[in-house]
């Protein structure tokens, strides 16, 4: 079993290993995508009741995803270029989108073996501030999609011109590892507290240059991550967007550490020589994606994303392929609760 580095949420994931065992494991890949919200009509008690029902519902999925204890699966780093699309600070509504989300991916980052995996898409938003799972649920044809849309709590701080600025806070649940991911070198991490802080500016309404400071607020992994990037969309006819970015990630000698160093207990698990990666370039990623709306409510996502690893991180012992391709598809199911 291989288990999570860095999730910014933690929806229950069903992994189907190549060697044909089973895995749960908890999994979220890579800010406030508008939800497409109903026109306001008048609806009998009854029908409000139900529909509050079936926000706690969705409040208690997302609460429960953020607070299980044991994650097993690949990491999930913050990723190279949060979303390109305003935080809607203007709409009062609260709106809701739930779906699902299918993976292809690295078992582990730098792995040279598949896995795919499953997961539930869930998403409550309210004045550009939201709770979220996964990228799928944040997805629409007017925004498109992503492959380091950010996750967990999200929301705008500032904006003036084309410039915006926004914060970020979600879940690490670390890792726990058992034998077979001892064996391949990976360390045991706690789980804590991740925040962001990032910074958009936009050349034009469809190019977008962004970057993020990722950091642990409760120095339990300690580590400080800065992706940079630059994202690209193209809207190719009503209700389906493309989308295309391109970035890196730098980090310091202990985030480096964290996923690709090889310490002495490493060593004695797995056989692979000591080594203490440096500070500096970690990957440089890129992903094309594409998002569709059949109808109001309904969505689909689809996104290719391929990263290298480099420096440091691909000398890493561990590191057994230094591209790293994945698949992500999926639907979701929006509303607004007035």
């Amino acid at each position: 079993m291989v288990s999570c580095l860095k999730s910014w949420a933690d929806p229950t994931t069903v992994r189907f290993r190549p060697s044909g065992k089973v895995t749960i494991f908890h999994e979220i890949s890579p800010c406030d995508l508008p939800i497409v919200t109903m026109r306001q009509i008048s609806r009998p008690y009854d029908q409000i009741r139900s529909q509050c029902l079936i926000s706690c519902v969705l409040l208690a999925l997302v609460c429960t995803s953020a607070s299980a204890q044991t994650p097993i699966g690949p990491p999930g780093r913050p990723g190279t270029l949060p979303e390109i699309v305003d935080d809607e600070p203007e709409l009062d509504d609260i709106r809701f989108a739930i779906g699902m989300a299918a993976s292809v991916s690295p078992s582990y980052s730098g792995s040279d073996k598949i896995g795919f995996g499953v997961a539930p898409a869930a998403r409550l938003v309210w004045r550009g501030y939201s709770i979220s799972t996964s990228s799928v649920s944040r997805a629409t044809a007017s925004a498109g999609t992503n492959r380091s849309a950010e996750t967990g709590l999200t929301g705008p701080l500032y904006r003036q011109n084309s410039f915006a600025f926004g914060f970020g806070a979600s879940l690490n649940r670390g890792r726990r590892i058992g034998e077979e991911d001892a064996r391949m070198g990976l360390k045991e991490l706690p789980s804590t507290l991740i925040a962001r802080l990032r910074m958009r500016y936009y050349i034009n309404p469809d190019l977008v240059i962004t970057t993020t400071l990722v950091g642990d607020v409760l120095g339990r992994q300690k580590g400080i991550e800065l992706p940079i990037g630059v994202g690209w969309r193209r809207q190719l006819r009503p209700k389906m967007m493309f989308n295309a970015d391109a970035g890196l990630t730098l980090v310091d000698a202990k985030s480096m550490d964290n996923n690709y160093g090889i310490g002495p207990m490493e060593q004695a698990a797995s056989g692979l020589p000591l080594y203490a990666p440096k500070a500096g370039l970690r990957e440089v990623s890129g992903s094309l994606g594409l998002v569709g709306e059949p109808s109001e409510h309904w969505v689909w996502v689809a996104r290719l994303s391929l990263v290298r690893l480099v420096g440091p991180a691909a000398k890493s012992p561990i590191v057994k392929q230094a591209w790293q391709p994945s698949l992500l598809v999926g639907f979701a199911y929006r509303f607004t609760l007035y």
